[in-house]
């Protein structure tokens, strides 16, 4: 049987998103302050609008899988599947995390697998998808 979880959203993507803004609108005053003309502000145009649809599909393509093996994350199309009897450890984010990442929220689950690897994931259960895990691999530490 295959657990979807979906992942947790919060406000990082549209804080991002309003920086993003902020940013192209003060570039687009500039370009008008310097004389710029209508295609120069259609192209910023554009590549706003891309990136704001890139984060909308990060946001709405991001979930987790539990089957009877694997661990699968999804994002974008892509996925990276981690076998559930290498998870070691699965632990509440501490700080900032410099690894791989397939969350959409600022703090996450930890989950470490084989001898040294970690990967930053965010589901909105948190105790489900343990619990999830855990009934596949009763060594997991928490």
């Amino acid at each position: 049987m295959v657990t979807r979880f979906e992942s947790k959203k919060d406000w990082t993507y549209p804080i991002i998103w309003g920086f993003v803004f902020i940013v192209y609108s003060l570039v687009a005053c500039l370009i008008l302050y310097n004389g710029g003309n209508l295609s120069d502000l259609i192209v910023l145009g554009a590549v706003w609008l891309s990136l704001g649809l890139l984060l909308y599909l990060l946001l709405k393509t991001t979930y987790y899988t539990v089957d009877d093996t694997y661990l699968t994350c999804h994002i974008l199309g892509f996925r990276k599947k981690i076998s559930i009897e290498e998870i070691t450890k699965i632990e509440e984010q501490k700080g900032l995390f410099a690894g791989l990442k397939i969350n959409t929220a600022w703090k996450g689950l930890v989950v470490s697998y084989g001898k040294w690897n970690e990967i930053l994931i965010s589901p909105a259960e948190e105790e489900g998808f343990i619990a999830a895990i855990k009934a596949k691999n009763p060594t997991l530490k928490v």
